[in-house]
């Protein structure tokens, strides 16, 4: 697997101005976003434009999609990437059934879950994304202090 300074994405988190930290606006980010994502989520959650549906159902209850039409745009973006790095976020207290739902924690790097998250967001039609800017807007002090522990490596793994 190419590491996150082969994509490009090294330091690009520290530019984010405003309350969330996701990279949408940055084609290089999404484009490598986009490979990873169809390398580790799209067999489950299928393609957010729709050219790959999910292939594997793990359960009666299918994983949501992120497009539009699925729940991603509702939590803000230090929840959706502890839910997908550890299984677990603050914002819900609630983990996730890991075999309905891998931690990736160790499958990919910070870096490389910015930009798959960060690709998922480029896709959402812009009212969806103006939504989830809301919804960063209320979590802001979270996604700041899990944006600088991202920034500083701390925790950082693969």
């Amino acid at each position: 697997m190419v590491g996150a300074a082969g994509w490009g994405l090294h330091g690009v988190l520290t530019t984010q101005d405003d309350d969330g930290f996701l990279q949408w606006r940055d084609p290089a980010v999404t484009a490598a976003g986009r490979v990873l994502y169809a390398s580790h989520c799209a067999s489950c959650h299928g393609m957010p434009d729709g050219s790959v549906k999910p292939t594997v159902n793990t359960s009666a209850k299918a994983p949501p999609l992120h497009d539009a039409s699925g729940h991603t745009w509702e939590h803000p973006d230090f929840a959706l990437f502890q839910l997908v790095r550890d299984g677990v976020a603050v914002a819900n207290c609630v983990p996730l059934d890991p075999e309905l739902m891998p931690k990736f924690k160790g499958i990919v790097s910070d870096a490389e879950l910015v930009a798959i998250l960060s690709y998922i967001k480029s896709t959402w039609p812009r009212a969806v994304r103006q939504n989830h800017d809301r919804v960063n807007m209320m979590y802001g002090p979270y996604n700041r202090a899990v944006r600088k522990l991202i920034d500083t490596g701390s925790g950082e793994h693969g």
